[in-house]
Parts: structure tokens; C-alpha cells; sequence
């Protein structure tokens, strides 16, 4: 009777590969996410890759899970007889390193990302885990509601820890396959046919019998494995793109004559026209001094576990400001944002802000506030009506602000709550339910009368 070699069961080896491949997958991926996050990268190709990635990375820990308990179900079929004690220890040591590494990595990147804090900008990033997009990920230890010096720590420990885990498995990887070809090839024992569907040990001399239930799952598995490979390739093809890298400096905020019927989405003029001169009449021009100037943004992130509070800019924009206290009627102000110019300082939501989910830079490169009315309301107290007009929607809006003209010039501060949604901004997108609706927007403005 022909000699045969024995076999893991076939839903040990769906198991096995199925983690194999994953964790093949996920190594690359992983050094390529560092590396773009490093050179400042804040794409959304990028924020989905994570999203992947640690989706995937939960997915192998489940599988080690049901390998670790399938094994003790299960018995694997034993060494070859000629295997010496030493090679053995060897054999067994590498099989249980990859069960520690495959736990302890998933586990090690699941502390990181429940730190909520990015060691690339040292500053807080509390972006939910969202497993394949079907549900929120709770976070480890309760490290949401810790102190930012204890996130910030735990953090560095964590990702530390992973960085070192994927090397090791590397190399634990790059030992079981050299082990693996030397059975085969120079050993010619049935070590690598254990393993591999429908490989002959080089010892047998037949084929394996036919097994349809074994087939059935074999099949079925592989072929969820290769659906599986596909569409993670398909969702991070994007990457392959060039690193769109975070705007570190500001362009001047300047004040220029305003068309008379200036399209909603045309682009900005270039930051170096003087403002127009003021013609006898009317309220007198303003140049805005773009070092004191700013406009701004807040919002909440909320979560089960608290709220954190997040601000942001928009680092190119321009104001015509026509304005005299004595002539309200006739003062006007017109303020043209670049809506791709936002900036949070956080990387993952520097990347969505521009998407088609929020604001669209790409069709609605352009936020417009074109005041219709300004109030006085007291000293120096005023109230500025206009329209607010944000990715091709406009909705009016109350302005209340306070300004001191002192000589040639002027300070002004404001404030004003929006409701994002009105404007279609982030609705149903990744995120949408964690950060506020009400979006407040606070201005300031230094400025000097035109000449």
C-alpha cells in the first residue's frame, strides 16, 4: 500500500492562509500608511487605508482565535519521525511565535488607535474605529477618558510595540518558509504537503484520495479568501496616487474691489491687487492686515466615553469691507473663502475636509458671506445679515460682531453658529454622526482705511 501523507484538516488550512495572507497584506500596507503619514500626507485614501488596516487587523485576530481553538480540537498531524529534538523545539517554537505575534499585533495597533492620539503630530486624534463600515470599535482600557499625557504615552508605547512586532514577523515569516522549502526539497518529507492543498509529498507516489466535504470547504474558503484580496487591493488602489501633503503656511488675507456679480465658484485672485480707492460718497475701503486676521472654526467630536473639542482655519480667503459707522446702509462686506484652504492640524480630518462628503473643494472651491444689512446694536456692538452661500447652498445669517475704529484703524471680532448639515456638509459620511452639527465660525479682523 502506497504511503500517505497526513494532512491538517481543510478548516485548518483555510484558517492558516486566510491569516497568512492577511498579515502578508497587512505588512506592506502598514510601512507604506507610516511612512505617507510621516511626509505629511492627509489624503482620504490615505484616513481609508487605516480604516482597512485595522479592520483587517481585528478580523486576524478573530481567526487566530478560532485557529488556537480549532488546534486544540483538532490536533495537527505530527512531525516527521526523522526530525531531530532540536529541530523539533524549533518547529513548535515558530508555529506558537506566530499565534503570539498574530494576537499580540491586532492587539498592540487596537491600544494604539484607542490612545486617540497621533505620535506623526503629537496632538490629539480621536478617530473611531469603524469595523469594515458595520460598527464602531469600542476603545481599550478606557483610554478616551485619560489625561493627554497618558494617551500620549500609551500611544508611543503602542506603536512602538507594533513597529517591533511587524519586524519580528517578518522574520519569523522569512525562517517558516525557508523551514518549509528545505522539508520539501532536501528533506523530502511531508512537512510542506501538509499545508498546501493538493500537493503530493514528495514520498507518495499517488495523489491524495478525493474528499467532497473536504473539497467543499477548501473551495468555499479559498474562494472567500481571493474575493476578500481583491477588494482590499481595489481599496487601497488610490494609494498608489501621489501624497497630497498638508499646507503648512497661510496665504495673505487681503481686501480687494468686489466684482459686481462674481460667480459663486470662481476662483480667488492672486494675493497682490491693493484695495480700491474709495469714491467720494461712500463708506470707506478697509485693507485687511493678514497677520492679525483670521477666520476660524469649531466643532465637537463626540463619543460614548466624552467630547473633545477641535479648531481650525481657513488659510486663504479675502474681504472687500466698504464700512462706516455713519453710513450703515451703504457699507457693505463681502468675504470669499477657499474652501480647501481648512486646516485642523489633524491629519485624517485635513484629508476629508476637501472630499465631496464635506466640502467639496473640488466643485465648490469657494465659501461666500455677502452682508445685506448692518445694525448697530451699541457701542461698537453691530449685527451684520447676509447670505451665507457653502457648496452651492445659501442660508442667512446673523452676524454679531464688535468693532473700535481708532484713526485709520480698525479691530473686529465676531462670532456666529451654523448648522453644517444646512449646507449638506459631512452628512452620511464616515464620521458624520461624531462631530457636531453646530460648526461655530469666529472672525477677526485688523484692518487699515484705504488711501
Amino acid at each position: 500500500m502506497a504511503a500517505r501523507a497526513q494532512r491538517y484538516t481543510a478548516v485548518a488550512i483555510v484558517l492558516h492562509w486566510a491569516i497568512a495572507i492577511s498579515v502578508l497584506f497587512m505588512l506592506p500596507l502598514g510601512f507604506v500608511m507610516h511612512l505617507r503619514a510621516e511626509h505629511g500626507d492627509a489624503s482620504q485614501a490615505l484616513f481609508d487605508a487605516y480604516q482597512l488596516h485595522k479592520s483587517i487587523g481585528l478580523t486576524v485576530l478573530a481567526l487566530t482565535l478560532v485557529r488556537l481553538a480549532w488546534r486544540l480540537m483538532n490536533p495537527p498531524p505530527p512531525l516527521p519521525d526523522h526530525m531531530p529534538a532540536w529541530e523539533r523545539f524549533a518547529a513548535r517554537a515558530t508555529h506558537w511565535g506566530f499565534y503570539v505575534l498574530t494576537i499580540a499585533l491586532p492587539l498592540s495597533g487596537w491600544l494604539y488607535v484607542s490612545a486617540g492620539w497621533s505620535i506623526h503630530d503629537d496632538a490629539p486624534l480621536p478617530v473611531p474605529t469603524h469595523y469594515f463600515g458595520l460598527f464602531e470599535v469600542p476603545a481599550l482600557l478606557g483610554l478616551t477618558q485619560a489625561s493627554a499625557d497618558v494617551r500620549a504615552s500609551a500611544a508611543e508605547a503602542a506603536f512602538t510595540a507594533h513597529w517591533l512586532l511587524a519586524y519580528a514577523a517578518i522574520a519569523l515569516a522569512a525562517l517558516h518558509v525557508a523551514a518549509a522549502l528545505k522539508h520539501h526539497f532536501f528533506d523530502r518529507d511531508e512537512t510542506l504537503a501538509h499545508m498546501v492543498p493538493g500537493m503530493q509529498a514528495p514520498f507518495e507516489t499517488e495523489p491524495p484520495p478525493k474528499d467532497l466535504a473536504r473539497s467543499l470547504v477548501l473551495g468555499a474558503g479559498f474562494s472567500v479568501i481571493a474575493i476578500a484580496l481583491f477588494a482590499a487591493l481595489f481599496a487601497v488602489s488610490d494609494l498608489a496616487a501621489a501624497p497630497q501633503a498638508r499646507e503648512t503656511q497661510s496665504s495673505f488675507e487681503i481686501v480687494e474691489e468686489a466684482p459686481a456679480a462674481p460667480p459663486q465658484d470662481a476662483a480667488l485672485a492672486a494675493p497682490d491687487q491693493p484695495a480700491a480707492p474709495t469714491q467720494p460718497g461712500q463708506p470707506s475701503a478697509w485693507t485687511v492686515d493678514p497677520r492679525a486676521s483670521s477666520i476660524r472654526f469649531a466643532y465637537v467630536y463626540e463619543e460614548e466615553t466624552g467630547e473633545s473639542r477641535f479648531n481650525g482655519r481657513f488659510t486663504r480667503w479675502r474681504a472687500d469691507i466698504r464700512f462706516d459707522p455713519e453710513n450703515l446702509d451703504a457699507s457693505t462686506v463681502l468675504v470669499r473663502i477657499e474652501t480647501g484652504s481648512a486646516q485642523t492640524g489633524v491629519a485624517a480630518h485635513d484629508g476629508a475636509l476637501p472630499t465631496a462628503a464635506w466640502f467639496d473643494s473640488g466643485s465648490h472651491p469657494v465659501a461666500e458671506f455677502r452682508a445685506t444689512r448692518i445694525r448697530a446694536r451699541g457701542a461698537n456692538q453691530y449685527e451684520a445679515r447676509g447670505d451665507l452661500s457653502i457648496k452651492g447652498r445659501t442660508r442667512q445669517v446673523d452676524l454679531p460682531f464688535t468693532l473700535s475704529i481708532t484713526g485709520g484703524r480698525a479691530s473686529m471680532s465676531g462670532s456666529v453658529t451654523i448648522d453644517r448639515r444646512q449646507f449638506d456638509i459631512g452628512a452620511g459620511a464616515a464620521g458624520d454622526e461624531l462631530i457636531s452639527s453646530d460648526i461655530e465660525i469666529s472672525v477677526r479682523v485688523e484692518a487699515s482705511r484705504a488711501s
